[in-house]
């Protein structure tokens, strides 16, 4: 109890410090739509137009085999030792006939494609209702808000039942979510979650990075997240304006080490009389989960509130933002920014729809972006000749095997938790449980029949026309965050290709085909820190004590260095003042654990 009131004293403080700095520095700017023009309400989706191609037919995901043994009593589904589901369940619904409802935290990123009733007049939830039965007061906060929020409802205690990406933004580890006493284990409740625990250990026996990552313990689960069917995408990367390449005569392909990217943007810069600064990123500098300038040995994504990325060099653990590496990278991208050929204003994007209007009057060249995004960009787009390709990433020469970077795990952002205040716990974890069920799953991954996804004639699933050539010009990748499940946020089982059902998806395939293709080449994972090798309690409470110091410190001054207002001549003077507030002490508590890890596995 006595920790549980020092965390509520600890948010409340954070919050008067957010806010007491809002009248200091501007607010980050939210995440924004494709420039469009939004009606006060959804319409509801047009006739459906026959597709010009077929794509592919899509399965439900096969269970594997499994000997399970007998059901354990009192249980509709076969069970292991431990109590973990070994077979796929269908839930009897509705799941309850009561109207009380469960509150949902989450986010909605384009609120302007809402009707005026807001998300729960929107097909999917309206159909999730009609099929559980289960009544749900949807909280949606500002993307550009989140942390803020969480903070509130943490510090008042008012927390609402399931909070989507708790995770990100609670002020501490997942181990102390729950021993603080805000949120709850969901192992202890393992039987509302069969299918779930079921995904997450036999539907691929041999996927331990995903096992290891829900499991934080084997008898420890902090989150339920979002996991693909597809495993093993690369769904983004870079790319690169290839009518601009095609008068300047250079060749995408070719563009293979950091030489090379700089003589193209330098030609772009020269050539295309609409770009002034070729390369755009956002204020992170590097997409975490989709490294891109990883072939330093680094993991250089800024961070704004947890730590940077844990992996390790030689088996020495290293912290991202802090070493020689992520120093080398710097002083590359110095002389990219000292030759006008990134955006000075990178450190003010949250995302890449934070520059729509500059990517939609060709004003970028190079961007990170999603494939499945290149069609609405493409279209968009005041140039009618617009083509958006995609690139190798920099390596810093040609046949360079990259050790760190994109994990194994099928696990993506999208994740939620359970609030310990919750009435209801059982309800709220089979409501999610659905997701991941024989029935449940394709409601939530391709939305309800006829909005998002359908199925033809001759039982093959394709994109509404609706939704490809929507008559208010809205994006088909934003819509499918609205009507289907939004895997940036929520929980599920969730596809790539509920966006590359129809004509234009062929060029995403391709796209992501060619990125995965390029780390099966040269990327081999060895420096990548083991899932499995997680803190203990005492561990995180050491943690604890530095996390905050440290992430702001680095958070502060690390982007002063990409910008140059602070020398790199001072990158000693950077890591020394971080070795002073905690910099090596977490690097040692990572350090023991990965021990502890290798002496479990016998390694």
């Amino acid at each position: 109890m006595k920790k549980r009131i020092l965390i509520l004293c600890l948010a409340a403080a954070m919050v008067l410090a957010l806010f007491s700095g809002c009248a200091k520095t501007q607010p980050a700017p939210a995440t924004a739509a494709p420039e469009t023009q939004a009606p006060a309400a959804t319409q509801k989706p047009a006739a459906t137009a026959a597709p010009t191609a077929k794509p592919a037919e899509t399965e439900a995901p096969a269970p594997q085999e499994t000997e399970a043994p007998p059901e354990e009593p009192g249980l509709p589904f076969a069970v292991d030792e431990r109590g973990i589901a070994t077979e796929r369940y269908n839930w009897p619904l509705p799941l309850t006939d009561s109207d009380k409802p469960l509150s949902y935290w989450f986010t909605v990123w384009t609120p302007e494609y809402l009707p005026e009733g807001g998300f729960g007049e929107t097909e999917l939830p309206m159909e999730a209702q009609k099929r559980t039965g289960v009544h749900v007061e949807y909280v949606s906060v500002p993307s550009s808000s989140r942390k803020e929020a969480f903070a509130v409802a943490l510090a008042a205690d008012d927390l609402c039942d399931i909070c989507c990406n708790a995770n990100s933004y609670y002020p501490g580890t997942p181990v102390e979510m729950v021993e603080d006493g805000f949120f709850v284990n969901i192992f202890d409740y393992k039987e509302y979650m069969p299918n779930y625990l079921y995904y997450s250990t036999y539907d691929r026996p041999d996927d331990l990075d995903t096992h290891s990552r829900i499991f934080y313990f084997e008898d420890f689960v902090p989150a339920v997240y979002n996991m693909n069917i597809q495993p093993g995408e690369m769904i983004g990367g870079y790319v690169i304006r290839q009518d601009f390449m095609d008068k300047i005569g250079m060749d995408p392909d070719k563009l293979v080490t950091w030489d090379d990217w700089f003589d193209c943007l330098t030609a772009l810069k020269v050539g295309i009389d609409s770009v002034e600064y070729p390369m755009w990123f956002n204020n992170t500098l590097e997409v975490v989960n989709y490294w891109q300038f990883h072939s330093f040995g680094s993991m250089t994504a800024i961070p704004s509130t947890a730590l940077p990325a844990i992996y390790l060099k030689d088996g020495k653990v290293q912290l991202g933002c802090t070493t020689q590496e992520d120093l080398a990278l710097i002083t590359k991208l110095r002389t990219f920014f000292d030759a006008g050929l990134i955006t000075p204003n990178w450190a003010g994007y949250t995302s890449a729809s934070d520059y729509s209007e500059d990517r939609h009057n060709d004003h970028i060249a190079v961007m990170y972006d999603g494939a499945v995004n290149l069609y609405d960009a493409e279209k968009l787009c005041t140039n009618p000749d617009c083509n958006w390709q995609p690139v190798q990433k920099p390596l810093q020469y040609a046949d360079q095997i990259v050790t760190v970077g994109k994990s194994g795990a099928r696990t993506g952002t999208g994740c939620c938790s359970f609030a310990s205040t919750c009435e209801d716990i059982p309800l709220a974890m089979k409501w999610i449980d659905y997701r991941y069920s024989p029935e449940g799953w394709e409601l939530y991954c391709y939305g309800p029949e006829g909005v998002i996804c359908y199925i033809d004639e001759n039982g093959v699933r394709r994109n509404t026309d609706w939704a490809v050539n929507n008559p208010n010009g809205w994006s088909l990748s934003w819509l499918t965050f609205i009507y289907s499940l939004d895997a940036f946020c929520d929980p599920g089982l969730c596809a790539t290709e509920t966006k590359l059902l129809n004509p234009s998806g062929d060029k995403a395939v391709a796209t992501i085909k060619y990125w995965t293709q390029w780390l099966a080449e040269h990327y081999d994972k060895s420096g990548l820190y083991p899932v499995g090798a997680k803190l203990t309690s005492e561990q995180s409470d050491e943690i604890a004590q530095y996390r905050n110091n440290v992430a702001t410190f680095i958070a502060e001054n690390f982007t002063l260095f990409a910008d140059g207002a602070r020398p790199l001549s001072e990158w000693d003077s950077y890591v020394t003042e971080l070795d002073q507030i905690g910099l090596n002490e977490i690097k040692q508590i990572y350090q023991d654990a990965y021990q502890d890890y290798l002496d479990m596995i016998g390694a």
